[in-house]
């Protein structure tokens, strides 16, 4: 049977058998914890997902996962299988949630009002406004500030901070490159780098330290033409930071959306490739 096939199917199995399971290290339990930030100016809503076998006298890695409305679930269970079967460290996982996530997302995770499309096209210069777009410099300081420092004391964290965005999320991650960041790894899917002209890039060039460390692994899709190619332009720009590890990989048969399942099978093989099961 087709390894991702079989992994589909213990998905279904686990989300059934959470259901019935109330153990405190099952699968089954979330636990939800809210800030109020000074920040954003508003209370907002985390949630953690601990490993199997947690330990509290142990210290953990840390997923977090943007857009967790929709990617929460899939990234905890996936996280939980593949460490059960020791293909990679038990993580704590952690979802943002965004505030009215259909409409309003992009407000957390953009840090202009856009002039351009994903295919190009320039839109209205009232089409990306306040209401929907731009706050992504206020956003990254409850992160970083609020957000982060709230785990590490609840949680025992060591230090290790994967961030996983995809689309508007990939963006967000791709942005904070060149800032300072708590982040050893980023997970970058199918990111929106079209968005404000590659503004992402210019970030990055402009920015980014050529002594920064991290590991990325960046997927995309084809189409797009526009967006596929400021996505390899963005790969190549950070190509010529040594201290980078980068992984990437276009998803030719998959959607924008279909491709964050693959992307995260792929990107955990990747970041954590040299990685060996203590025994």
């Amino acid at each position: 049977m087709n390894i991702r096939l079989l992994l589909v199917f213990t998905l279904i199995w686990l989300v059934s058998y959470s259901t019935i399971a109330q153990v405190d290290t099952c699968i089954s339990v979330v636990q939800k914890h809210h800030i109020a930030s000074e920040k954003l100016a508003e209370t907002r809503e985390f949630w953690v997902s601990l490993p199997m076998f947690y330990d509290a006298t142990q210290s953990y890695p840390v997923l977090y996962v943007l857009d967790a409305e929709w990617r929460f679930d899939l990234v905890r269970a996936i996280a939980w299988d593949l460490s059960g079967n020791r293909k990679m460290p038990h993580h704590i996982v952690v979802g943002i949630p965004h505030v009215e996530w259909r409409n309003k997302r992009g407000i957390d995770l953009t840090f202009s009002h856009s002039r351009m499309e994903y295919d190009g096209e320039v839109v209205n210069s009232s089409f990306y406004n306040a209401s929907n777009s731009g706050r992504g410099e206020a956003f990254f300081q409850y992160f970083y500030a609020e957000l982060i420092p709230a785990v590490n004391k609840a949680y025992p964290t060591n230090g290790k901070n994967v961030l996983i965005g995809h689309s508007y999320g990939g963006y967000f991650g791709s942005y904070i490159l060149a800032k300072e960041h708590p982040f050893s790894a980023f997970q970058i899917y199918d990111p929106s780098i079209w968005y404000s002209d590659g503004e992402v890039i210019r970030q990055v060039e402009q920015y980014l330290s050529k002594t920064v460390t991290a590991n990325i692994y960046i997927s995309y899709q084809p189409l797009p033409e526009f967006h596929s190619n400021k996505i390899k332009q963005f790969i190549e720009t950070l190509k010529a930071y040594p201290k980078l590890t980068i992984g990437t990989k276009e998803y030719t048969a998959e959607t924008h959306n279909s491709l964050f399942m693959y992307s995260f099978l792929d990107g955990m093989a990747f970041l954590y490739k040299n990685w060996e099961v203590k025994k």
